[in-house]
């Protein structure tokens, strides 16, 4: 389920790395009233590390968020970074996604040349 609002947004939202490798930093920001829980996924976990993995936001606040490239072949990849609401006292940030479920997402194009 997604909400038509956005809940975040990551800024740069697209990195451009050289095929040999490098690394990047980017901010996940919270444009939620609530706190909210994110997960980042790749679409190429090969060539590509991020950290954290999973982490909260706080409403309106901003995460730190690294991307790793590995030496490998050029081509088009994308990061997605998915969300969910959480209430207050939640201790585990991957609770919300277990089943599948998110309410919103962002999506980092990446291009290795």
């Amino acid at each position: 389920m997604q909400n038509k609002e956005p809940m975040i947004t990551v800024d740069p939202a697209t990195i451009t790395f050289p095929a040999s490798g490098g690394n990047s930093t980017h901010q996940i920001v919270s444009v939620y009233d609530s706190r909210i829980s994110f997960k980042v996924k790749s679409s190429n976990n090969e060539n590509y590390r991020v950290r954290p993995v999973y982490g909260f936001i706080e409403a309106k606040q901003k995460a730190k968020l690294e991307i790793v490239r590995l030496e490998g072949p050029a081509k088009d990849d994308k990061i997605v970074v998915i969300c969910a609401e959480v209430p207050p006292e939640e201790i585990e940030p991957q609770a919300p996604f277990r089943g599948g479920f998110h309410q919103g997402e962002f999506t980092i194009q990446i291009k290795a040349t």
